[in-house]
């Protein structure tokens, strides 16, 4: 159970950020319906902004921290993926555990569990006007802080 939440739940993560930064990143990751959840309010997109941001600051320290121990930009590392940790060394794969464990944890803490996480997420990806309040969202909590 809790590797499948976080396996559903870091590929969600991916592809927001992906998407809300005009990266590449396509995780695959099981598909659910995005009808499911027939209203998300402005409480759920503000809170949903924040577990992104907070989980990318989380995100970026990791990288950084495995790029310092392999002298290098890390390989794609995928939480849903372990054999994506084997090619780094140990400690290293310790800080990308640690990453994706404690991904898992803001989410949790924050209300979301992995599917209404990727509903949301798949939302989002098929309708601009959630992307933007998502979007605006995040520039709002960023600017407050």
């Amino acid at each position: 159970m809790n590797r499948t939440l976080t396996r559903s739940l870091m590929a969600s993560l991916l592809a927001l950020i992906g998407i809300l930064h005009g990266c590449n990143i396509v995780p695959i990751f099981s598909r659910q319906d995005p009808s499911s959840i027939s209203e998300i309010t402005d409480s759920d997109i503000i809170n949903y902004a924040r577990t992104v941001l907070t989980i990318e600051s989380q995100r970026q320290i990791a990288y950084q921290k495995i790029e310092d121990i392999i002298n290098d930009s890390p390989p794609e590392i995928a939480c849903d993926s372990p054999k994506s940790f084997r090619k780094l060394p140990g400690e290293a794969q310790k800080i990308a555990v640690d990453f994706c464990n404690s991904s898992k944890t803001i989410a949790e803490r924050r209300g979301f569990t992995a599917s209404k996480f990727n509903i949301m997420t798949q939302k989002a990806q098929g309708d601009e006007t959630l992307k933007q309040k998502i979007q605006n969202a995040m520039v709002k909590i960023q600017q407050e802080n």
